[in-house]
């Protein structure tokens, strides 16, 4: 997958993927051509559905077309514009970690 430049914010000079890019990556793992292993898939399912289920919560009505889009045509600047307003939708960084946690992610990392 390539990285759109809307996915990337430089901090001190060092890039970041931002939370749209998160939800891409997760659907490039599902959906992508790259061999993934089945417990990963099912991680990056659960990613995609917190993530669109807390951007729902905030306001954002095209979840069906963005998954959509996320099925198949994933470097579209369609597809990332629509990741952007889904992940604003969310609310902010502590919804956005909240949103990660449900899915399984541990905040601290560990």
């Amino acid at each position: 997958m390539r990285f759109h430049p809307k996915l990337i914010k430089f901090v001190d000079g060092e890039p970041y993927i931002n939370g749209a890019g998160i939800l891409l990556l997760s659907a490039d793992a599902l959906h992508g051509n790259v061999p993934v292993k089945p417990d990963a898939r099912q991680r990056a399912q659960s990613t995609i559905d917190a993530l669109l289920a807390a951007a729902r919560t905030g306001g954002f009505t095209q979840s069906e077309v963005l998954e959509t889009l996320l099925s198949k045509d994933r470097e579209a600047e369609r597809t990332v514009d629509l990741a952007i307003i889904a992940v604003d939708c969310i609310g902010g960084p502590e919804a956005f970690a909240n949103a990660l946690a449900r899915a399984g992610f541990d905040p601290e990392g560990q």
